[in-house]
């Protein structure tokens, strides 16, 4: 019985529970369709600087793109294929935190966003909309 309190009493009722891994992927990845890989990657391109990112670095060869926006929000897209003319895309976006008590001792840092509402308006619907013009002019 003395065990049972003991273990009861050490658990913290208040502690959230993380969000799992398969979850943030889940929030983080949409498929797409292109011709090719470069197309893909030009919309990701076209679609951070529409959405006032300015480029950090890109990478081709990994299909890796890296943006900063306002100085707080840090965002890394891969890109990979997963079948003929399929790929999948995967956003991570963090944002800035200052000392504001998020952290101890006077430190900042970056922290990953976990809203799923973020991403889908804020990346993976306007990429969307971006390669569905890009196919309009192709096609014109």
């Amino acid at each position: 019985m003395s065990l049972l309190l003991c273990v009861t009493a050490c658990t913290d009722n208040n502690a959230s529970t993380p969000t799992p891994a398969s979850q943030k992927r889940i929030n983080q990845t949409r498929s797409f369709n292109a011709p090719n890989q470069n197309v893909l990657l030009q919309a990701v391109l076209a679609t951070l600087q529409d959405q006032g990112y300015n480029i950090v670095r890109a990478n081709s060869n990994n299909a890796e793109i890296t943006a900063q926006r306002d100085g707080d929000i840090l965002i890394s897209v891969i890109v990979y294929p997963t079948g003929k003319q399929q790929f999948s895309v995967r956003a991570n976006a963090q944002h800035f935190v200052g000392n504001n008590g998020f952290f101890s001792n006077n430190q900042t840092g970056y922290e990953v966003i976990m809203d799923p509402v973020f991403y889908q308006k804020e990346f993976f619907d306007p990429l969307s909309k971006s390669l569905f013009l890009q196919k309009e002019n192709l096609s014109n």
